[in-house]
């Protein structure tokens, strides 16, 4: 009787121990998720499901030149948008308005509404709408900023998808980007709008990224961009510091809008 219980106790832990081997290499050989596959799947996820959203966006873009070492006389420029969005994605129904802050300058109100592939503005200095020739909100604030309105491409960092490093955050995930040099000048051919606007010898001493996803429905919650350069070219030297900080919220759940009668009126020319 007791060589029986042995054998059967034996038999239990190798069946014990052939299960946990299985399960452990049925573990080991699945696939472990990289940026690029973070990317695609948000990408497809906001394509397929995403019909409205609410985006907050904030861009400071500062520059300062300085003319043939001329520190003291130094010329300071740039403007900070202040953006708040309401977007239905499919046709494109979008409302932004945006504070406008000219270094130098009294800030201002700018009213913007997209309606299809049209773009109208106007702002507290005029009485009237203007459409955008462009049909795009680059014209108004940049590339940074287009590809972050409404909701962010993600399509664009496929470039550095293995650069990127993805992180478990709490309800998702974050990817972070730090580049060099080199990175600045890929990251430039689709951004126009990074750095300083002229040309010359580039040092990058900050360039970082953070996107950050939904764990559930893998829509983009957050887009921060910050950025510090310098330019020389011909004894002058210019310095480009930017931020971008864009959040977005309320996926599939804003209340519809009116567009204002000016705004039809255009639409339906």
């Amino acid at each position: 009787m007791k060589k029986l219980i042995s054998v059967l106790a034996v038999s239990s832990l190798v069946f014990l121990l052939a299960a946990c081997s299985s399960l452990g290499g049925a573990q080991g050989t699945q696939k472990k998720m990289t940026a690029g596959d973070l990317l695609d799947k948000s990408q497809e996820a906001m394509d397929n499901s995403l019909k409205a959203v609410r985006s907050h966006i904030v861009f400071d873009d500062y520059a300062v030149t300085v003319y043939d070492g001329d520190i003291e006389n130094n010329v300071k420029s740039g403007v900070k948008f202040d953006m708040k969005v309401e977007a239905f994605l499919d046709p494109a129904k979008v409302h932004l308005q945006s504070q406008v802050a000219p270094r130098g300058v009294k800030a201002y109100k700018m009213d913007v509404y997209q309606v299809g592939d049209r773009v109208f503005v106007t702002d507290e200095h005029k009485n009237e709408w203007d459409e955008l020739s462009s049909g795009s909100v680059e014209e108004l604030f940049g590339s940074l900023v287009a590809e972050a309105y409404p909701i962010l491409d993600v399509s664009k960092f496929k470039e550095f998808e293995d650069e990127f490093v993805l992180e478990p955050i709490e309800y998702g995930y974050a990817l972070r980007l730090t580049l060099d040099r080199d990175g600045f000048k890929r990251f430039k051919k689709l951004f126009p709008d990074i750095g300083p606007r002229e040309d010359g010898f580039n040092i990058v001493d900050k360039l970082d990224l953070v996107i950050t996803f939904n764990k559930s429905t893998s829509y983009v919650t957050s887009f921060k961009m910050s950025s510090d350069m310098r330019n020389y070219r011909d004894g002058n030297s210019y310095r480009s510091r930017q931020k971008l900080n864009a959040t977005y919220s309320y996926f599939n759940d804003i209340e519809d809008f009116k567009l204002p009668k000016d705004v039809r009126d255009l639409a339906a020319e």
